[in-house]
């Protein structure tokens, strides 16, 4: 025999299974208010994965900047739990090479140079790069009693996320020529042994693209636009140019890691005669 279910029964099912959802939605939604009251977007945010740039206010984004040299502290840090392959087996991921510190009436240098103690061909590439840079500035200087000079290089080297962010942070005053500020950073991820981009970074820590590219654009027009104004005032200025294929992410080679901030640098005088630098945090 087949029996039916009665028609106003299942229609009191159907009624009962609509009921459910909507007071699952409403519930759900009160503690999505209730939790953004006590814990705050940002913890909300992470929960559920949404992907969404650091809110910060005005104040805290330039104490941020303001405070950004005071990162360099020299310390290298060594990480073991990491099964990365070591050139020097003996010693740390990341040592200070080169340490020279003199002051007489031509010059004063304070130099830290780091060596990245990791088997890899493009960081081989990299150690190579701080020498020429910097080493080879540094022994040019003191080769030269004839060279009046003002050499600090100095360095910070983080281990966040599984990644080691280095930053080496040069400030040159020689002779006569403007003061110039040299930046050159490294992004390395130690479970996977491999060189980081800024576009990997980003998608790492799961932040949107789009959001990303309209801060840097936004921040680099801000400082544009304090830039033409103190043109104006007759001031010689640094000048930026907003529509310069060096703000597309892709094009983007110095950021660096710390507290859980990216640091997006844009150090003019890695190319120019200029101490000019724009920092963007995201």
């Amino acid at each position: 025999m087949n029996l039916e279910m009665p028609e106003k029964e299942k229609m009191s099912k159907k009624r009962i299974t609509i009921y459910a959802a909507v007071i699952g939605i409403c519930v759900f939604s009160i503690i999505i208010v209730v939790g953004v009251q006590i814990l705050g977007n940002d913890v909300i945010d992470n929960l559920f994965g949404i992907n969404k740039l650091v809110k910060r206010t005005e104040q805290e984004e330039a104490s941020l900047k303001a405070n950004f040299e005071s990162i360099f502290d020299n310390q290298p840090k060594d990480v073991q739990e990491y099964n990365t392959e070591k050139i020097k087996k003996n010693l740390s991921i990341i040592y200070t090479y080169y340490q020279k510190k003199e002051e007489t009436s031509e010059h004063e240098l304070n130099i830290n140079l780091p060596y990245v103690n990791i088997s890899n061909k493009e960081i081989e590439m990299f150690n190579k790069e701080i020498s020429n840079t910097f080493e080879s500035k540094s022994k040019e200087i003191l080769e030269n009693d004839a060279i009046n000079a003002i050499y600090t290089v100095k360095y910070n080297a983080n281990i966040e996320n599984k990644i080691l962010s280095l930053i080496i942070y040069s400030d040159l005053k020689q002779g006569t020529d403007a003061q110039r500020v040299i930046i050159q950073t490294l992004n390395y991820d130690l479970e996977k042994n491999k060189m980081l981009s800024l576009e990997d970074v980003i998608n790492k820590y799961n932040l949107n693209t789009k959001k990303v590219k309209d801060k840097i654009d936004n921040n680099i027009k801000d400082e544009e636009r304090k830039a033409e104004e103190l043109k104006r005032l007759g001031y010689n200025v640094f000048t930026r140019n907003t529509g310069s294929e060096i703000y597309k992410i892709e094009n983007i080679n110095e950021f660096f890691i710390y507290n859980n901030n990216i640091y997006i640098i844009f150090a003019y005088g890695n190319n120019n005669m200029t101490s000019e630098m724009d920092i963007v945090i995201l």
